[in-house]
């Protein structure tokens, strides 16, 4: 279906949203309107700034979506006469996911780039193929709109629910292609929490 008729009828129901800012957890949101200049949200509770970057995750008719967008403007005016509204624009990314919303089970590995919201590996069309304690490899489509260079450094964000999320210097080590996808293999450097790190790491591993 059309991204914006699904977001014009998710506003029709004031469906229920989650988003992720870049550097915090996920929160819940309501959609609200579709306007010319982007869409407008319901974020109680929840600050934001002009030109921040966010990822949504929108379930609609048991299906799940999810996209980035930027913050145009905080404190918009919203159908319940309060300022929690927030518009948000240059919608972009926008992919169908599997399972569950990422904070349904408080599981987090997202890759941070110098530029752009987060990265979730944990929803389509990335694909986590191994997590150790000293790296991760993971899988992308080739017409993934970002390219890790071999030696080039990234961060990577990992939590576990009731644990605050770590963020780790990785560097890209390996780097393979198949048929219609490429392979990364990142290895940990600088973890400032050993003993927190190899926590996360082992339950994230077993879910």
């Amino acid at each position: 279906m059309d991204p914006r008729r699904i977001l014009e009828e998710a506003a029709q129901r004031r469906i229920e949203c989650e988003l992720r800012q870049r550097v915090g957890g996920w929160g819940r949101a309501r959609v609200v309107r579709v306007e010319r200049g982007g869409l407008v949200l319901l974020v109680p509770g929840l600050r934001f700034a002009g030109g921040e970057d966010i990822r949504v995750w929108l379930g609609y008719d048991g299906r799940h979506f999810t996209f980035s967008a930027s913050v145009i403007r905080a404190g918009v005016p919203v159908p319940d006469r309060s300022q929690d509204g927030l518009l948000i624009g240059f919608i972009d990314g926008w992919t169908e996911a599997s399972g569950q919303p990422p904070s349904a089970d408080g599981r987090l590995i997202e890759l941070i780039p110098p530029n752009g919201p987060a990265i979730s590996l944990l929803t389509p069309p990335a694909q986590v193929v191994e997590l150790a304690v000293d790296g991760l490899s993971f899988t992308v489509p080739d017409d993934f709109k970002l390219i890790f260079v071999q030696s080039g450094t990234i961060i990577v964000r990992l939590g576990i629910s009731g644990k605050e999320a770590m963020d780790i210097q990785a560097r890209v080590g390996d780097l393979s292609t198949g048929e219609g996808y490429r392979l990364y293999g990142l290895q940990f450097e600088q973890v400032e929490d050993p003993g927190a790190h190899q926590e996360i790491v082992a339950a994230l591993a077993i879910s």
